[in-house]
């Protein structure tokens, strides 16, 4: 899954950027100045080449319109700022917004952000600091049948500030978005204020990847199907399930289970190309005692079974044998230090833990697992 959720304290951040004016060129590529597409004050409807700005109702509506942020412009603000509780309404097949300045976003939303309408959005972001929707404060939703495509190098989505209990993106009827898929775990990144549990951050839509096109969609999530209740059920007593909190710490040696020390690896955690990297045989014993790993020096392979199911993984391979299935690792398993390490999504697949129950602190270096 391609989302990740970090706990951190809540810094002031201000968007700069001013009232809009009429763009003063008809021609078919608009540049943004400084001047242009902020409606965070405007409370007159106001319009220009190929957009329009229905200030009473918060609609921003595009048509064809192509605009163009250059180098030195709009610095740490977005092509396009819009007021909490707004919608922008997407009408032509080609609506593109690119931006070539420094942490330029390519739309902001002061709060709960609607994309709508039925027409289709391009979003190229050309700096490594910058994301491709920015919400603050709010949630997004993306509806009917309205075709978002982000490439941006950091963040398709980006959501700062989320409040708990929250469904921080969803899709809706026939929209999609989509990005690249080597945006690893920060494609969607969403940041919750200090006090606020991650776990209690979900998601409503479905993502699929496209490994020929290199591109992964995002979509309306598949409808559950309740389950049918058993007729006369026998009572079973309650299981008492336990669940115990691991902290490692890039660079230390030491694992922490409730709080204490635990584990002492003969490997450190690192980080290599964005991905975080464990020690398997570390973790799965610390995790489950009972876990059964065999390794074969000479092949480089390590079978691991593991609640009922046979995994064999091997070294600087991107895929997994899960019993006769084959599963995509996000990174290859690598040897350091006479060990094999996976990255942390990885892992999470080996054990299927899912993203709710993983926290990663970037200004402490740690990752917090809850298993």
């Amino acid at each position: 899954m391609k989302k990740k959720i970090i706990s951190i304290l809540l810094c002031c951040c201000t968007v700069m950027g001013f009232a809009p004016v009429t763009a003063l060129a008809a021609d078919a590529e608009t540049e943004i100045s400084l001047m242009m597409m902020d409606f965070r004050e405007v409370k007159a409807d106001q319009q220009g080449d190929n957009w329009t700005w229905d200030a009473s109702d918060k609609i921003l509506t595009l048509n064809n319109f192509q605009g163009v942020v250059k180098t030195g412009v709009r610095e740490k603000s977005s092509a396009i700022l819009l007021p909490k509780d707004s919608t922008l309404y997407l009408e032509g097949k080609n609506n593109k917004i690119t931006t070539n300045s420094y942490h330029c976003n390519g739309v902001y939303s002061e709060g709960d952000l609607i994309i709508d309408g039925k027409g289709k959005l391009e979003i190229n972001i050309e700096s490594a600091g910058a994301s491709g929707i920015y919400v603050n404060s709010g949630v997004l939703s993306i509806d009917s049948k309205a075709e978002i495509n982000v490439d941006s190098p950091r963040h398709a989505i980006y959501i700062y500030d989320l409040k708990a209990n929250k469904v921080a993106v969803t899709v809706k009827d026939d929209a999609k978005l989509t990005f690249p898929d080597d945006l690893n775990d920060d494609a969607v990144f969403v940041v919750t204020k200090s006090g606020v549990d991650p776990k209690s951050i979900t998601f409503d839509y479905k993502e699929t990847r496209d490994k020929d096109e290199e591109i992964v969609t995002l979509s309306k999530a598949e409808a559950k199907t309740p389950e049918k209740p058993t007729e006369n059920p026998e009572e079973k007593p309650t299981e008492e399930v336990t669940e115990n909190t691991y902290l490692i710490t890039i660079g230390n040696k030491e694992i922490k289970k409730n709080g204490e020390t635990a584990y002492t690896s003969d490997a450190v955690p690192y980080i290599t190309n964005g991905y975080t990297m464990l020690p398997l045989r570390a973790l799965l014993v610390l995790s489950d005692p009972n876990v059964d790993i065999k390794w074969d020096a000479t092949t480089k392979t390590a079978q691991i079974s593991y609640n009922n199911k046979l995994f064999t993984l091997v070294a600087n391979q991107k895929t997994l044998t899960k019993d006769s299935a084959t599963v995509d690792l996000a990174t290859a398993a690598e040897i350091q230090d006479g060990r094999l390490f996976v990255s942390l999504r990885d892992w999470m697949k080996i054990m299927e833990v899912d993203g709710t129950h993983v926290s990663w602190n970037s200004e402490a270096k740690t990752v917090t697992l809850k298993h």
